[in-house]
């Protein structure tokens, strides 16, 4: 079962597969060394495939619509997630990437369908955003200046 923002997707037979990116980079030069630099984890992705009944032409629109729906800033939406395998990886909101694929079965009168939802401010980025804000540093008040203005008013008066 799949929801995005409450709106139930039902797709028959279908199939959730996830991945995710460990990003690195060799750091070993011509050398035959296996030291690496770490990248950061990149978000998860969810890849749902399955099949819409031609009687069903409605939730193929509704996929369609969701896709293609847009915030106030004219940028792809965010969708709550509701399936299993995305609770299971702590997967929350999601955005729709890559493509969408609608084709016809081959014995079957209905669609195959397939699309790509990203994760969106995954945990990987929560703790790293938070690591940035600890690590900057607290502005304080520079009280020497404000006396040296202090100063120079009263000396110019």
């Amino acid at each position: 079962m799949l929801a995005l923002d409450g709106m139930p997707v039902s797709l028959d037979s279908m199939k959730v597969e996830m991945s995710m990116e460990l990003k690195d980079q060799d750091m070993s030069g011509q050398s035959s060394g296996t030291e690496t630099a770490e990248q950061g984890d990149k978000g998860k992705k969810l890849t749902f495939s399955g099949r819409v009944s031609f009687v069903n032409v409605g939730t193929l629109t509704q996929l369609y619509t969701l896709a293609s729906a847009k915030n106030d800033a004219n940028e792809r939406k965010v969708y709550r997630i509701g399936n299993d395998i995305a609770l299971a990886l702590k997967i929350r909101n999601v955005k729709f990437t890559g493509r969408i694929n609608a084709s016809e079965h081959d014995t079957l009168q209905a669609w195959n369908v397939s699309f790509e939802l990203r994760e969106f401010n995954s945990v990987a980025e929560q703790k790293e955003q938070r690591a940035k804000a600890q690590n900057q540093p607290e502005q304080r008040d520079n009280t020497r200046l404000k006396q040296a203005l202090i100063n120079a008013e009263e000396a110019t008066q």
